[in-house]
């Protein structure tokens, strides 16, 4: 019994190790955190992705996608990326790519309700402009 708890313990800690290393070596700006009635088509409407853009950032979800849970997080794949620069705000860089302040801020989740908290440097998530 106590020669089998290292061999699990070294399995545990891979495989959080591993699941933490797939969602860092995808390229999104942003994640999302999954919560109760989520489902793949849903997000994938409300982040204006594919199903299929979706599953592809993340490859812990299966192809039904019937295995989300609650607390979940998600990598949320952007068309674009934009570098703020010094006086940008929320509405000229949603202007710039044809979406919505609202689009904009649902794809940069760390955006402040007030789009007061931009910073020069920082990297945004562009999602596809809506049809």
């Amino acid at each position: 019994m106590f020669a089998r708890l290292p061999l699990f313990a070294l399995v545990t800690v891979l495989g959080a190790f591993i699941s933490a290393n797939v969602l860092a070596q995808t390229s999104c700006q942003t994640t999302y955190t999954v919560i109760s009635g989520d489902n793949c088509v849903a997000l994938a409407a409300k982040f204006d992705v594919t199903d299929a853009a979706l599953l592809a950032a993340n490859p812990a979800v299966d192809a039904n996608c019937d295995n989300l849970f609650v607390g979940q997080k998600l990598c949320i794949p952007c068309t674009a990326e934009y570098t703020v620069k010094s006086g940008d705000v929320c509405i000229s860089i949603a202007n710039m790519f044809n979406i919505t302040a609202a689009q904009l801020e649902a794809a940069n989740t760390d955006i402040d309700p007030l789009c007061d908290n931009l910073q020069p440097g920082e990297i945004l998530c562009i999602p596809t402009a809506s049809s």
